[in-house]
């Protein structure tokens, strides 16, 4: 019960924020944590400071802040960059984090309100989105190199081809903007400085809020929105190829699409998993698979199938012809997205045992890890 009653009030001021454009205070103590992995670290994004964890065995390597600050919290997963990690926390601070030693490398103080998603990192540029209606791009240094503002708070991490950046916008809108802009190219901001985008590429507009990340896959774009409905757009004119949202209304989506076997795979927030034909976007399955708890983390591939993680704790596994796997299950509830890596499959617990569990494709343990780990 008091897990609906969360997510529900969560739904609820994003909805009401949506609606009024006033969402920069929203979810500062309704969010959850977040998990990355990279090479040699699973990085844990999680209440005052960041935990870096050796993947063999999950011990410690660092934390940080090295000591807790009351008024920095972190919920989004890191973005893995060279010799780094980008981390942006509520206290609207973006940082740059030594992989090796948990040591800051840069701090960027510009934005006006929290991180709420992940930084993206590309070819020595990190793209911030924030809650402030504003996308920060640094260079390697942390150095503001331009800036583009949209209607509404950015809860969404971008992607990007070679030729584009796509953000995904609560104003109801998805941008595609240039990877680099030269200062011939930019306008001032409010106090004369030369690095703000004037204008998109392109611009799409969804109808409703967007809160989950997209997917960018073979040219074209995958985003679901706060009011249910799914949109395939081409990544290179905006254009809309198609859009579902079913026979009768589905709940919101807070997933990011999953693609197999010809199919894209989400969930909605009523623990429904949908499949849809991703040439027409017509649904492969007669109906969706209830899950009987919500769904809010993104799913994640195993092997041929789809794991996605419910509130009830479990993470269940289905593929394109709606078979289904026996779930593994764990005390707690899944709001992180699972991660499946190098046989590993890292599954993060809210309100369970322990914090992070690393398991095999069938749920054995390699190794868990709590804040309490010494």
């Amino acid at each position: 019960m008091k897990k609906n009653i969360a997510i529900t009030v969560l739904l609820i001021l994003v909805i009401a924020g949506a609606l009024t454009g006033c969402t920069s205070n929203v979810g500062a103590s309704s969010s959850w944590p977040g998990l990355a992995v990279g090479d040699n670290l699973a990085v844990v994004s999680y209440g005052y400071q960041l935990y870096a964890l050796n993947i063999q065995n999950g011990s410690k390597t660092w934390v940080f802040p090295a000591e807790q600050n009351s008024k920095v919290i972190f919920y989004a997963p890191v973005e893995f960059a060279e010799n780094a990690v980008i981390a942006g926390d509520y206290a609207n601070h973006l940082y740059a984090v030594n992989t090796s030693n948990g040591l800051l490398k840069w701090q960027f103080d510009g934005a006006k309100s929290r991180y709420v998603a992940s930084a993206f990192y590309k070819n020595g540029y990190t793209y911030a989105p924030n809650a402030d209606k504003k996308l920060y791009v640094l260079d390697q240094n942390g150095i503001l190199q331009w800036v583009f503002e949209t209607a509404g708070a950015n809860w969404s991490k971008p992607v990007a081809d070679d030729q584009y950046l796509y953000l995904a916008s609560m104003d109801h809108h998805v941008y595609a903007l240039n990877l680099t802009y030269a200062v011939s190219d930019l306008t001032a901001d409010e106090d004369g400085t030369k690095n703000v985008v004037a204008e998109p590429v392109w611009e799409t507009d969804l109808g409703t809020a967007i809160v989950s990340d997209p997917l960018l896959a073979d040219g074209f774009l995958y985003v679901g929105t706060i009011d249910g409905k799914m949109f395939k757009i081409n990544a290179g004119t905006g254009e809309i190829a198609w859009k579902y949202e079913g026979e009768t209304k589905i709940k919101s989506i807070w997933t990011k699409p999953v693609i197999l076997d010809g199919a894209v795979f989400f969930a909605t927030e009523d623990g429904n998993i949908y499949a849809l034909d991703v040439e027409t976007g017509t649904p492969v399955w007669n109906a969706p698979i209830s899950t009987g708890s919500q769904i809010v983390a993104s799913g994640v591939i195993i092997n041929g199938t789809i794991g996605f993680g419910t509130l009830a704790g479990n993470l269940v596994i289905v593929d394109k012809n709606q078979t289904t796997s026996p779930s593994i299950s764990r005390e707690g509830a899944i709001y992180s997205t699972p991660i499946y890596k190098d046989g590993k499959l890292y599954l993060m617990m809210v309100n369970g045992e322990k914090l992070v569990y690393a398991l095999d494709e069938n749920g054995r343990e390699f190794w868990s890890f709590s804040t309490e780990n010494k």
